[in-house]
Order: C-alpha cells, then sequence, then structure tokens
C-alpha cells in the first residue's frame, strides 16, 4: 500500500544537514543526494511512499519547496519552521508564505525557544492557523537535539486543544517517555494528531501500537522526518508491526489527508 509522509525536513537541501543530530543517526550525512524535486519523488516512491508533506527548515529552501508544490501539488505540501519569539513579522512571513509557496502547516519546535505550547508567544500563530485553515505541528516527547526536553511533554497540548478546539494540531515525535500522555491527550480531543515520526517504529512502545490500532486508528500518522528515518526503513518496520488491516490506510494515507485538509495523490 502507498504511504503519505506526513513530515520531511527540506534540510536535505543544506550540505551535511543537520548536525545536531549526528550522535543519534550515525549515517545521516550519507543520506542519498536529493537535487532537484524528481529525485525526491522518485526515492519515496521506491519506499512505496506516494506523497509527502516538505517542511521549510530555513528561509532559502521555500524557493524550491514552493517550486516543487506548484509541480506536484497533490504529491508535496509545503510546511515551515516559524520562530513565534519573532512576533508580527514572523505572523506577516507566514501569510507571504502561505500565499506565495502554499505553506499549508506551521511548524513550532518548542524545544528551539524553550517554552512549552502553553505560553503564550504561540498563541497569535494558532489564531493565525485557525484563520488560514492550516494546521500546526509541534514536536512532543525528548528533542533528538541535546536540549531541555521538559517542554515537549505532551500534556502541555491538552490546554491548547482545549482554548483553541478548531485548530487542528498535529504532535511530531510519538511523545516518549511520556507516551501516556500523549495517547490520552490525542483521545481525549478531536482536534489532536500524532504524526509518528523520528522514533524507528521498531523502537514504539506496546501500548503506542495499540493505541494506533484501535482508539487512535483515525489519529495516528505515518511519517519519519526524513532524513531521521529512511524511508525504506520507515515503511519496512512499519510492515513488521502487522497492523489490522481496517488501521493501515487511515495510518498510512487517510488521517494524513484529514489532519492537513489534503487531496493527496497516492
Amino acid at each position: 500500500m502507498v504511504a503519505i509522509d506526513s513530515l520531511v525536513n527540506s534540510s536535505f537541501l543544506s550540505k551535511g544537514g543537520d548536525g545536531g543530530l549526528n550522535y543519534l543517526f550515525k549515517d545521516i550525512a550519507e543520506r542519498p543526494p536529493i537535487e532537484e524535486p524528481e529525485d525526491l519523488l522518485g526515492q519515496l516512491a521506491e519506499a512505496d511512499i506516494g506523497a509527502c508533506v516538505l517542511s521549510i527548515m530555513e528561509p532559502a529552501h521555500a524557493e524550491w519547496v514552493g517550486q516543487a508544490h506548484a509541480r506536484y501539488p497533490g504529491k508535496i505540501l509545503p510546511a515551515m519552521i516559524v520562530d513565534p519569539r519573532s512576533g508580527m513579522d514572523e505572523i506577516r512571513r507566514v501569510v507571504e508564505y502561505h500565499d506565495k509557496y502554499g505553506v499549508r502547516c506551521l511548524r513550532m519546535p518548542p524545544f528551539r525557544y524553550t517554552l512549552p505550547p502553553t505560553d503564550r508567544v504561540y498563541w497569535p500563530f494558532y489564531v493565525k492557523a485557525i484563520e488560514l485553515n492550516i494546521a500546526v505541528s509541534m514536536n512532543s516527547g525528548m528533542p533528538g537535539p541535546r536540549r531541555p526536553g521538559w517542554v515537549q511533554n505532551p500534556i502541555h497540548f491538552d490546554e491548547v486543544a482545549y482554548h483553541f478546539q478548531e485548530l487542528r494540531l498535529i504532535m511530531t515525535h510519538c511523545g516518549q517517555p511520556w507516551t501516556e500522555a500523549a495517547i490520552s491527550t490525542i483521545a481525549h480531543w478531536e482536534n489532536v494528531y500524532m504524526s509518528c515520526t523520528s522514533v524507528a517504529p521498531r523502537y514504539w512502545p506496546e501500548n503506542f501500537v495499540q493505541f494506533i490500532n484501535t482508539r487512535g486508528r483515525e489519529k495516528m500518522m505515518f511519517g519519519t522526518e526524513f532524513p531521521t528515518i529512511p524511508w525504506d526503513r520507515g515503511r519496512d518496520e512499519v510492515d513488521a508491526l502487522q497492523l489490522r488491516e481496517n488501521v493501515l490506510p487511515l495510518f498510512l494515507v487517510e488521517n494524513a489527508k484529514r489532519a492537513y485538509q489534503w487531496d493527496a495523490q497516492v
């Protein structure tokens, strides 16, 4: 079955990649090069992945991602890293990237700012995302880079979901070691999802997989955050989980379409 990768980072466009993750992913700098959108789609197709959400990790990548989306709107959906500490200037950049590059998701990893998702610095961006009808994606769980992890405890998302019930809020990174808090928050709110990225599926705890198969079947999404997890590894290890037959289409495709409100072509 062909999948949607619910989060890919544009860091493959920077030579050397993300050095902050080298201690976790020893071969991250050796991922195959991607020069053109066709290279990206070709590598995805080799792993039976038909479309992806592609996060603009720095302004220099915006034009590449925007043009890739313009050429393949059903295959590549732009997201963008946002610094909420920059206030109205950043809000204006969100609107610009939405209009110019087709951005449909704001990414705000709390570890970057040492501020939990409940901090008021994020709130204007939640409001703007609702106004633009786009999703917000935020890391939950211990960060890969060696930064304080408490700000990414999934329990913070419970209050955000309460105050912004029209916001499509997507956790990433599986919530470890606070897996139960992540599961409870996702089950508690209709508007909270999980993009199961950055932790290889073979390391997902039993209760996490059980949630995918049962109460969370319409909330959980396949993802890699490539280049952290190679696409072939992500697909192979998900296959090894032997998810239920009625759950697999939701996990691989349908939940991502709904969370991002995207008519992806897989």
